[in-house]
């Protein structure tokens, strides 16, 4: 049972990597697609990055195919890494009709990877061999700059969104205290109603009526008696209170479990499947980071998703670790539209260690 458990775990991270090198391919893709638009040539560094993101999927792709071997587009795979071969070998022809295949596999690289091999068909006509691109490994320093200019630009990505969440506390109105205390210092009274009711109707003046002096001496009780009458208030059937829209459980957590030790990689939130609406969604709610003195110096803002899992890439526990952060606490809810209408109850706080977990934090 913890070899399964174990078995899916690697298997989510490894479909969450997957996913990011996707992204970052297909973000290269957009740089390369401007130089082709322009006729010009793409620099050397973008295609040996292309190239070197495309190596880290296939081997990706190699291991979430030990893990999990009845995927169902080996097919598109296949022709794929066979046109990348081609396009290695400078054999443009081949690889421009394998990408083709593989893009009717709907494969999610082929569109971009057509164009590509297009734009290198074209030089080879022309003669211009500056731009038949060829795998070269890109040199370590060069790397190193490139690596640390995206760290840095990710940590002034983060300390931008701290500083907007700090100023939005900060200048948000406070409550009116005024009337917090009149509120809650107030406190039911009865109320006593008396009712004057008379005996007789009394007449209406009229043109021919005249005044009659009272004779106090011979007044009886009877004449025109008054009665007080105390009663107290009736209660209706009708509520006098507004009805309150009552919050569903929370969804349960599958993992990752209490108490994880984050070494690297990306991290899986997952949830029992609900089978939610349409317009239901799960979110994945204060990710905070505390530093060794139990200070908190992180955030991330909030994540929705319809589906029963949320990956979250590793570079945002790398850059929440440089920073000095210790560990990261996180709960989980189910929104309607957005994850800022709450239709659900929080669930417990849960505590990923960096390099422990901060179990004294889960106070909330």
């Amino acid at each position: 049972m913890t070899s399964d458990i174990n078995i899916r775990e690697q298997r989510l991270r490894k479909q969450a990597e997957l996913q990011s090198m996707h992204i970052n391919l297909a973000s290269l893709r957009k740089q390369e697609a401007s130089y082709i638009s322009a006729s010009a040539l793409v620099p050397e560094i973008l295609v040996n990055q292309i190239n070197e993101v495309r190596n880290e999927i296939k081997k990706v792709e190699r291991d979430l195919l030990a893990l999990q071997p009845n995927l169902e587009d080996e097919t598109a795979r296949k022709l794929y890494w066979d046109a990348f071969d081609a396009e290695l070998a400078n054999d443009f022809k081949q690889a421009n009709k394998l990408y083709r295949n593989a893009s009717r596999y709907n494969y999610p690289d082929a569109e971009a990877a057509i164009q590509s091999t297009r734009h290198a068909l074209k030089a080879v006509k022309v003669g211009n061999t500056a731009t038949i691109w060829s795998y070269t490994p890109v040199a370590s320093e060069r790397k190193g700059v490139v690596i640390g200019f995206v760290i840095l630009l990710m940590v002034l990505l983060v300390g931008l969104l701290v500083i907007s969440f700090s100023n939005r506390i900060l200048t948000a109105k406070p409550p009116d205290t005024i009337a917090e205390v009149i509120i809650s210092t107030a406190t039911p009274t009865s109320i006593t109603v008396i009712q004057i009711i008379p005996d007789t109707a009394t007449p209406l003046p009229t043109p021919t009526m005249t005044a009659t002096p009272l004779d106090t001496a011979t007044a009886t009780p009877t004449d025109s008696p008054i009665v007080i009458v105390a009663t107290e208030p009736v209660a209706t059937d009708t509520p006098t209170s507004t009805p309150t829209r009552s919050l569903r459980n929370s969804p349960k957590i599958i993992g990752p479990r209490d108490g994880l030790v984050w070494g690297d990689g990306a991290i899986v939130f997952e949830f029992e499947d609900l089978e939610l609406a349409d317009d239901e969604l799960y979110c994945l709610i204060d990710l905070k980071g505390f530093d060794k003195r139990d200070t908190e110096n992180w955030s991330y803002p909030t994540i929705g998703s319809k589906r029963s899992y949320i990956p979250v890439d590793a570079h945002i526990f790398r850059i929440a670790k440089t920073q000095g952060i210790r560990c990261i606490t996180w709960k989980a809810n189910i929104g309607k539209n957005s994850c800022a209408n709450v239709i659900s109850q929080d669930t417990e706080v849960r505590v990923i260690g960096m390099p422990q977990p901060c179990a004294h934090l889960k106070t909330e």
